[in-house]
């Protein structure tokens, strides 16, 4: 890639942030791992899947239990124990790069690749994009999310409440149909590409002040009545996804 592409916070932030944490599953009841059980087909004989920006490994656990040989890329050194943590668990692993994704060459594809929450810590999420998906080998399958902090609702708190915290993301790639239209340049069939799950709303601890005193308030009156409402909303959704195949 010519163009350069900075990271929007500096990478010891997640090393410090994930130091002490072990690699694990999400539980049942996560959101993000029903849509992927429920719309990523179980592995097909020998099928490999690679995520990038890995470690913990929430949702590569994920597929690794829908049969897939699970391989890893992330810059954090906790990547360097995935392979052996994984493995113990029962699940099939391949090879776990510690290594800049943006600087790996391609030597192989692979028949699903995935990021979760990778994406829209880029300036260029395009080229990040485009990487991912030299990365899927014909008929293999590209499987992307990233929170929603840009759609009204969602924005609003986390402008409210996590401000600090949304300046690590770029809203600009918070666009599921705009990743649809990308790829579809590539030569991808896109299978499903929107927003996901019911309202729910994480941050980061910010500086007690009234106004966030006001605003917790506030979201704790709604949260209740917002989460009862239909999913898939772009204002109100947590998440935003997309599925694509490799023609």
């Amino acid at each position: 890639m010519s163009k350069k592409n900075d990271l929007l916070v500096d990478q010891s932030y997640w090393d410090a942030s994930y130091s002490g944490m072990r690699p694990a599953i999400a539980p049942p009841e996560d959101a993000l791992r029903q849509w992927l059980e429920a719309r990523v087909p179980k592995a097909k004989s020998e099928q490999h899947a690679l995520e990038v920006g890995c470690f913990p490994g929430r949702y590569l656990a994920v597929l690794g239990q829908l049969g897939y040989t699970v391989h890893g890329v992330d810059l954090t050194p906790g990547v360097e124990n995935m392979a052996e943590a994984l493995k113990a668990t029962g699940l099939s692993t391949g090879e776990f790069r510690r290594t800049d994704f943006l600087k790996m060459e391609v030597d192989r594809q692979y028949d699903l690749v995935s990021s979760f929450g990778f994406i829209e810590h880029f300036t260029d999420w395009r080229s990040v994009l485009l990487k991912h998906a030299e990365l899927v080998s014909p008929g293999g399958m590209l499987v992307i999310e990233t929170p929603n902090f840009k759609g009204g609702v969602q924005q609003l708190f986390h402008r409210w409440l996590d401000s600090t915290n949304l300046r690590r993301h770029n809203l600009d790639a918070m666009e599921p149909h705009a990743w649809a239209e990308l790829l579809r340049e590539q030569g991808f069939i896109v299978q499903w590409a929107g927003w996901f799950g019911q309202f729910d709303f994480w941050s980061d601890p910010e500086p007690d002040s009234l106004g966030h005193r006001i605003g917790a308030k506030l979201l704790g009156i709604l949260k209740p009545r917002l989460a009862h409402m239909k999913e898939g909303s772009p204002s109100l959704s947590p998440y935003c996804g997309l599925i694509a195949t490799k023609a």
